[in-house]
C-alpha cells in the first residue's frame, strides 16, 4: 500500500498470471518470468546446428533449480505445449511476454494509484535461460517487442469483470487527445460481427475507462476477438487464453522488397495468424515481431540488415491450435 514492491508470487510461488491484475502496488519495482533465449544463442552454447533442450550444456545455462519445471507448469495453463524443442523455445517466449504484459497493462490501468513499473529484466550478459527480454547475443525475445508497445505514451488496455470487457485509455502525454474510438468484433476469418464507433476525448496525463463490451452467451469466445482502435493506436483483445483459441490452418503470403537499409517484408493471410514470428538467416533487426497478423490485412515489417538477400521463415501459434 506504500513504497515499492517486489512481487515474485508469480514464478517462485507458481501463482497464475492473473495475480498481477489482483494485487497492484503503488510502484512495482521487480517482477518477472523466464523464457529460453534465441535459437542463435542456444546454438552458440550447445555448439549444435539443431535445438536440443536435453543437451548437457543447459544444466549450466539455467541458474534456477526449478526453472524448467516452472516454464512447463505455466505453459500447460495458458498455451499449447509443443513436442518439438525448437517450437518449445518459441512458445516459452510467448508465455513470458503474455504474463509480463498482463502485469504492465494492469499497472497502467491503475494509474494514478500505480505510477511505475520495472520488470526483471532487460538484458543478459551471457547466453542463458533467463528473465530477460533481450538475450546474451542481443537478439530480442517476444517480451522486448511487446514491452515496447506496452510502454507507449498512449495505450489502449482491456480488462474483464462482471461479464463485460472494459476498455481503458491511458494517456501519459501532456496534451489531451480527441479521436474516434472504434470497437469491432470479428471472427478469425475477418468477418465483422459487430461494429461501434464514437468520438472520445482523453485528458492529459490521465487514465479512463471509455467503453465496455458486454459478454453475451451467444459470443463464441474461442474464435472471435475485439479489434479496438483509437486514431492510429490499435489493441487486440482475445476473450480467452491462447490455449483455448480455435485457430485455422492457412498460408501466409510473403513478399519482400530490397530497400536502401535492408528489406521491406509484406505479409498477408486470409485468416488470423496468432503470434507470428519471423526468422531470417542473416544478422539484422526487425521493426516488429511476434505479432498477430489480422485476417485480410497487410502487415509491413522492416528488416534492417546489410545483407543483399534474405530467406524468411515463419511460425505462428496456428501450428499448434488447429482443430
Amino acid at each position: 500500500f506504500e513504497g515499492d514492491a517486489h512481487d515474485w508470487f508469480v514464478w517462485h510461488d507458481g501463482y497464475p498470471f492473473e495475480h498481477f491484475e489482483e494485487q497492484i502496488p503503488r510502484f512495482m519495482s521487480e517482477f518477472g518470468f523466464q523464457s529460453f533465449p534465441s535459437y542463435e544463442a542456444i546454438r552458440y552454447f550447445t555448439t549444435l546446428d539443431s535445438i536440443d533442450l536435453n543437451h548437457h550444456s543447459f544444466k549450466t545455462h539455467q541458474k534456477h533449480n526449478r526453472g524448467f519445471s516452472l516454464i512447463q507448469e505455466y505453459m500447460e495453463r495458458d498455451f499449447p505445449v509443443p513436442n518439438k524443442d525448437e517450437d518449445y523455445v518459441y512458445v516459452s517466449q510467448l508465455l513470458q511476454a503474455y504474463g509480463i504484459i498482463k502485469g504492465i497493462h494492469a499497472h497502467r490501468r491503475a494509474k494514478p494509484y500505480n505510477m511505475g513499473t520495472l520488470y526483471w529484466q532487460l538484458n543478459d550478459c551471457w547466453p542463458v535461460v533467463s528473465w530477460s527480454g533481450i538475450d546474451g547475443l542481443g537478439y530480442w525475445k517476444a517480451l522486448q517487442y511487446k514491452v515496447k508497445k506496452a510502454f507507449e505514451n498512449v495505450l489502449i488496455s482491456t480488462s474483464t469483470s462482471n461479464n463485460s470487457v472494459f476498455i481503458s485509455l491511458i494517456n501519459d502525454s501532456l496534451m489531451p487527445i480527441e479521436d474516434t474510438l472504434s470497437i469491432v468484433v470479428k471472427d478469425f476469418r475477418g468477418t465483422i460481427l459487430e461494429n461501434k464507433k464514437e468520438l472520445v476525448r482523453i485528458g492529459k496525463n490521465s487514465n479512463s475507462i471509455v467503453a465496455s463490451y458486454p459478454l453475451s452467451e451467444s459470443l463464441k469466445m474461442n474464435n472471435t476477438f475485439l479489434q479496438i482502435d483509437f486514431g492510429s493506436i490499435e489493441h487486440i483483445h482475445f476473450f480467452t487464453n491462447p490455449k483455448n483459441l480455435i485457430l485455422e490452418a492457412g498460408n501466409i503470403r510473403i513478399e519482400k522488397y530490397k530497400v536502401d537499409d535492408g528489406f521491406l517484408i509484406e505479409l498477408y493471410s486470409e485468416i488470423l495468424q496468432k503470434d507470428v514470428c519471423l526468422k531470417i538467416d542473416k544478422k539484422g533487426n526487425f521493426s516488429d515481431n511476434f505479432f498477430d497478423l489480422l485476417p485480410k490485412t497487410v502487415k509491413k515489417i522492416h528488416f534492417l540488415t546489410k545483407s543483399d538477400s534474405i530467406d524468411v521463415k515463419i511460425i505462428s501459434l496456428n501450428k499448434f491450435l488447429v482443430q
